[in-house]
């Protein structure tokens, strides 16, 4: 796959998830994906990265991802995005605020035969926390 084909395949995905549809991470995601965050134990396996997007939908009521900018190679898609919600349950281990928040991040995905293997997700928790309180 090339460059255009993954950002396409990324841009799908993001769209699954604003939509908060979980029923076709295979179409995008390896079995044995792998995902890292700053200050997070390592998500590994689709099941894994299912429970993890169900927190996420837990904590952010209307979680939402916008793809501010994204640009790829035959194997790395990377992008910037802005996520948003309301903190309604526990998110990063907080508790819920009922604050509406939106943040930055920016991740790194390293695909292999138009699905994402590997990828390393950046949010910017010092924007997140100075909106938390």
């Amino acid at each position: 796959m090339g460059a255009a084909e993954n950002l396409a395949i990324h841009r799908t995905w993001t769209d699954a998830e604003n939509r908060h549809d979980l029923s076709s991470l295979e179409d995008f995601l390896h079995d044995d994906i792998e995902v890292n965050m700053p200050g997070s134990e390592r998500v590994v396996g689709i099941d894994g990265y299912r429970a993890m997007m169900e927190e996420m939908f837990a904590g952010l009521d209307g979680f939402h991802v916008v793809l501010d900018d994204q640009f790829a190679t035959d194997d790395r898609v990377v992008c910037r995005w802005t996520m948003s919600g309301t903190h309604s349950g526990d998110f990063f281990g907080i508790p819920a605020t009922g604050k509406h928040v939106e943040f930055p991040g920016i991740s790194l995905w390293e695909f292999d035969g138009g699905k994402a293997r590997r990828g390393w997700a950046m949010p910017d928790a010092a924007a997140l926390m100075m909106q938390l309180g």
